[in-house]
């Protein structure tokens, strides 16, 4: 198959498959596909129908059909990978498939190799793609140490700030207790209560900035879309207690372009950032 033969199958595929709610990845090589698909069971049988019925596809067999406790492909629409040699070579005895092929009667205990080897492809796509700024696999001994320095630096941050988020519990204990029980029958003046909201927003935040701490020790993790979105909500919840008598009008129309803008940019994240949509 061509080139754009391929990319038409994948154009289709992720479309249909995102659709749908199924994941899975697609090899190919020498003519012939190697596929895991992951989803609902009926979702699954209605695809498996219209592949057979497909006229580019012949000698179509299932390897393996089972249920599984979670996915294994949750981001990939459909992953691809057109297999080289160095490929084919991390898995011995795969190589006799791609060239030669097997009967029907011999894929049954030629699983494991296929399995073997869509684990391989799965590693090394996500190693490719992953965020790995803070590597310990670098060739320079001194990067690597300097990155161990860093990620311990990290995890410290990381333990201050949940004794941060912690005490900022017990604040808006404190606060609500001052403003609510100790006086329950007093009229609460319009700062008392701002002073309560601003005291669960600063929680909030602080475990939004925990959150993108931890991100970077998880070097699995594209943290794009969560900083775009701890910016947003932390900007959005700001404006909640905003005391519009101390806030001018300029300052009340910037923010709402600044929101405007991380919206736009979050909404373009989401519809357009899939670092699995060209692996082809």
């Amino acid at each position: 198959m061509s080139t754009d033969d391929l990319m038409d199958i994948l154009r289709v595929a992720r479309a249909c498959n995102a659709e749908k709610g199924i994941t899975g990845m697609l090899l190919y090589s020498n003519g012939i596909f190697v596929q895991v698909l992951e989803g609902e069971e009926h979702d699954l049988d209605d695809l498996l129908e219209v592949i057979k019925r497909d006229s580019r596809h012949t000698a179509l067999h299932v390897l393996e059909r089972k249920q599984i406790i979670r996915r294994e492909y949750p981001d990939w629409s459909m992953g691809f990978k057109r297999l080289g040699r160095e490929d084919l070579a991390e898995v011995p005895g795969i190589n006799r498939f791609f060239e030669e092929g097997y009967t029907p009667d011999e894929f049954g205990g030629k699983v494991n190799l296929f399995s073997k080897l869509l684990s391989h492809i799965r590693k090394v796509e996500q190693k490719r793609i992953s965020h790995d700024e803070l590597s310990l696999e670098d060739e320079d001994r001194f990067i690597v140490v300097m990155h161990r320095l860093i990620r311990f630096s990290v995890k410290l941050l990381a333990l201050l700030m949940v004794f941060t988020i912690l005490w900022s519990v017990l604040d808006v204990i404190v606060v609500i207790y001052d403003k609510f029980l100790k006086h329950p029958f007093q009229d609460l003046a319009k700062e008392d209560i701002l002073q309560v909201f601003g005291s669960f927003m600063l929680v909030l935040i602080a475990i939004e900035i925990f959150i993108n701490i931890t991100l970077y020790i998880r070097s699995h993790v594209i943290p794009v879309k969560l900083v775009v979105a701890t910016a947003l909500m932390a900007v959005a919840r700001k404006i909640i207690v905003f005391d519009f008598h101390d806030v001018g009008a300029f300052h009340v129309f910037a923010t709402g372009v600044l929101v405007a803008a991380l919206g736009c940019t979050y909404w373009l994240l989401e519809r357009e950032f899939n670092p699995h949509s060209d692996q082809a």
